[in-house]
Order: structure tokens, then C-alpha cells, then sequence
């Protein structure tokens, strides 16, 4: 395996690959919401989302092959950092190169923090997110659930 990532802005054509990753076993157990997206909920989110000048959606790709999702979401002046790796590419230590790529690219438009909530057992996310200059924010309970938050500033990159 090369491990050469390139980052893209995410199209209108990649609503079904996002679509796969948003419901994959993993990447719901980890969501602050578990429950399924039906599929004509995620294709309304998505073209919205894409269009919405305070979300930013990057598609991480390893030799032209679609690995992971990098998306901010900006309100509150600051960014929420999503991030979701295909089934395929996990367990491999890209989390954190993901992470640091998308970051770049945001990083290269915006100026405002990101933060990164993190469900507490999520172990392999939290390590991810620390590989990637991000450092412990605060405590947090999110829908129920004990989580922290991870932040990232500009000049910590």
C-alpha cells in the first residue's frame, strides 16, 4: 500500500459512496446518532450540505480510491470536524493523515477553530485525532453519552 492520499472536494456524484459510509455498522455505533439514514433523508442532507457555505466536504482518496470523508461544519464560530474511513482502509494508522489532510485543506480557507467530539470508548478516533495536532479540549456529555472534545487552532497546526 502506497499511503499516497490525495484530498478532493466532495461532487454532487459522490452522494451514494457517503451514503454506504454514513450507514456502515461501524461509523453509526460511533455517530452521537445510531439510527440509519434512509436513503432520500441522506440524498436531501447531502445536496443541501454540499451547496451550504458553512460545511466543507473533502473526499480522501489513496491511489484514485475513495478512503475516507473529512467534513467541517461551522456555526458558532467554530468548526465541528466529522470524519469517516470506508471499511477498507481501517486499522491501517490513516486515521490521523486523513485527519491532518482534511484540516490542511480547511485550514487553507477558514480561520476559525475546529473541534472534534469524540465518544469516550471511541479509543482509535481519539488517537487519530492526537496524531493530527489536536489536543483535549474538554469533558463533554453528548445525547446522552460521556465524550470529549478535541481542539485544533490554526497556529497549533
Amino acid at each position: 500500500m502506497s499511503n499516497k492520499l490525495e484530498i478532493r472536494k466532495a461532487l454532487s456524484s459522490d452522494v451514494d459512496l457517503l451514503f454506504n459510509w454514513t450507514n456502515d455498522d461501524l461509523v453509526r455505533k460511533h455517530s452521537f446518532s445510531s439510527e440509519l439514514i434512509p436513503y432520500e433523508s441522506h440524498c436531501k442532507w447531502y445536496q443541501k450540505k454540499i451547496k451550504d457555505e458553512n460545511s466543507m466536504f473533502f473526499i480522501v482518496e489513496e491511489d484514485k480510491t475513495p478512503a475516507g470523508l473529512v467534513r467541517f461544519d461551522i456555526e458558532n464560530g467554530a468548526a465541528t470536524i466529522g470524519v469517516s474511513i470506508d471499511k477498507g482502509f481501517r486499522g491501517k494508522g490513516l486515521g490521523g493523515q486523513i485527519i491532518a489532510l482534511g484540516v490542511q485543506s480547511y485550514f487553507s480557507e477558514k480561520e476559525l477553530p475546529i473541534l472534534a467530539s469524540i465518544k469516550n470508548e471511541n479509543v482509535a478516533s481519539i488517537k487519530s485525532f492526537k496524531k493530527a495536532g489536536f489536543s483535549f479540549f474538554k469533558d463533554d456529555v453528548i445525547n446522552g453519552v460521556e465524550s470529549v472534545v478535541y481542539q485544533l487552532k490554526k497556529n497549533d497546526e
